[in-house]
């Protein structure tokens, strides 16, 4: 059975027009989830294909598994575009070098196969 998830949205990696790049950013923000999130939270995040509607309008996003109220998810997701504005589009681009990230096809192709891997790197927090 597949694990659901909660979307959380990142705008400023979608500016970019390109999906590839976007799916990295959003690793790089994820791999410093640890910082941006308040101590002791109970949930994980992943980037995950996120369809709206119709298999062809999917977009890279955030989905957080595990969260126990929405307002954690609302407050994560605050936090989490707050800082990606702090920093700008521009310094997560510069970061994705050094961040491993599948590519959007290979993320799209994931989310259509069986189970609730989406093939995120691990995150030293667990989320």
């Amino acid at each position: 059975m597949a694990e659901g998830c909660t979307p959380l949205e990142v705008p400023a990696v979608l500016q970019l027009h390109d999906y590839d790049l976007a799916v990295r950013c959003l690793e790089v923000v994820r791999s410093h989830l640890g910082a941006i999130l308040p101590e002791g939270i109970r949930y994980r995040a992943e980037v995950i294909p996120l369809c709206h509607h119709r298999p062809d309008n999917c977009y890279p996003a955030f989905g957080v598994f595990g969260a126990g109220r929405w307002e954690e998810i609302e407050d994560a997701e605050a936090r989490i575009n707050a800082w990606v504005a702090g920093r700008g589009v521009d310094w997560l681009v510069a970061q994705c070098g050094a961040v491993a990230a599948p590519s959007w096809a290979t993320l799209r192709a994931r989310r259509a196969g069986p189970g609730p891997d989406l093939g995120a790197a691990p995150n030293p927090r667990g989320m």
